[in-house]
């Protein structure tokens, strides 16, 4: 049936089809970079479709151009396409590989195409050249999809998919070898189309995944983007609400320590009423700075208000905590500089295994309201199973 529909074919219109598809998706991956030109790997994409539409044009073109111009540079420019597709494979999962031995291979390959084209024409090592350096280039490729899947569907599917087309072009020269091929390969030949068709279906495939990797990686930085408070910096409420029932949930299974403390900085309206909103935002972004340098690597940091912050320590008792707010206290005054004074009025509270994120919440802010209570510029504590909130004496007042 497939052949019999490829008898009318010819081969000159299938490589145009492949034209407009790589036209198609270097318009596509363009478009991507031009809008997001932060998105690793979009620009290598776009200019490996690039590369892969003038080589096809060159190779439609045999017979009206120079043999060295639609075989020889036809056939690099298409090699070119995969090795950028390599390219952006590497950038996208953010691996540093030197390219090197792949444009060593590709400037190789020159040397035999010409011969062949332009020497002696032989038709059967230039195929047997082509098919190789595909395959190689191909298979470069599913290794690194490979290394990366780590458990994600998307990525291997994609690296058995290359995987089948790294295959498909050692098989090529294989059956070169073998059976020779055509002098012509424009000439109307069922098997020749069907090896165009094939070429048709696996850019296509090839392109789609790609396009679905950028976008898996556009959607994770909109997700992040919105659990992301744009003045501070820090996590917005949803962000940080999120990862409090996180930690919860974690120490219910394991029985870990939790404390969370809830920051507000002192007479901010203050700041915002003199010195203007502008200096208000400053400050707040001043706040998360200083609290940032004094945190580890898995502790948490939200804007939970407008002047009011949630910092979550897991693995860490109220002990423990009380030394982290006291360094972060101190640290929001050393970073003043010629502002306005900035102090913090922090609460804090120690989570129970299974309780919910309210309550401990409910905790931390009775501790705030303390510390406000207490002259604020210091600490206070409520711990869960005490009615009476432990009362710590600040190390400095204001």
């Amino acid at each position: 049936m497939l052949f019999s529909f490829l008898s009318w074919i010819d081969n000159r219109t299938i490589l145009g089809c492949v034209i407009i598809l790589t036209f198609t998706f270097a318009l596509v991956f363009q478009g991507l970079r031009r809008m997001h030109p932060d998105m690793r790997g979009s620009q290598d994409f776009s200019l490996a479709y690039f590369f892969g539409l003038i080589g096809c044009l060159l190779l439609i073109s045999r017979g009206s151009i120079p043999n060295v111009l639609s075989i020889v540079a036809g056939n690099t420019f298409l090699f070119l396409c995969f090795a950028f597709v390599y390219r952006g494979i590497l950038n996208f999962f953010q691996k540093s590989r030197s390219l090197l031995p792949i444009w060593i291979v590709i400037a190789l390959a020159a040397i035999p195409l010409t011969w062949f084209s332009e020497v002696h024409n032989q038709m059967v090592p230039r195929v047997i050249t082509i098919s190789l350096i595909y395959a190689l280039i191909r298979g470069l490729t599913a290794y690194e999809l490979f290394r990366n899947a780590a458990g994600k569907t998307l990525i291997t599917l994609f690296a058995c998919i290359m995987s089948l087309y790294a295959l498909s072009g050692l098989n090529r020269a294989i059956f070169t070898a073998v059976f020779g091929a055509p002098q012509d390969f424009m000439q109307h030949n069922p098997l020749q189309s069907a090896m165009l068709v094939v070429e048709i279906i696996f850019v296509s495939i090839t392109a789609i995944f790609e396009l679905l990797m950028l976008y898996g990686e556009l959607l994770s930085r909109i997700e992040e983007q919105s659990h992301h408070d744009t003045v501070s910096g820090a996590l917005n409420r949803r962000g940080i609400e999120s990862r409090l029932g996180l930690e919860l949930k974690r120490i219910e299974r394991g029985g870990q320590k939790l404390s969370v403390a809830l920051i507000d900085i002192d007479y901010f309206k203050v700041i915002n009423d003199t010195e203007g909103h502008a200096a208000g935002d400053h400050a707040l972004r001043k706040v998360v700075s200083s609290i940032a340098t004094q945190l580890r690597a898995y502790d948490v940091l939200g804007r939970f208000g407008g002047d009011e912050f949630l910092l979550i320590l897991p693995q860490t008792a109220i002990r423990d905590a009380l030394t982290v707010a006291e360094r972060v206290g101190n640290s929001a005054r050393i970073l003043t500089g010629k502002g306005p004074t900035l102090t913090l009025s922090i609460g804090l509270s120690e989570a129970v295994p299974g309780e919910r994120a309210i309550s401990l919440l409910a905790r931390a802010d009775q501790a705030l309201y303390d510390a406000k209570r207490a002259g604020r510029n210091c600490t206070r504590v409520v711990m869960p199973d005490l009615r009476i909130p432990i009362s710590l004496q600040p190390s400095i007042h204001p």
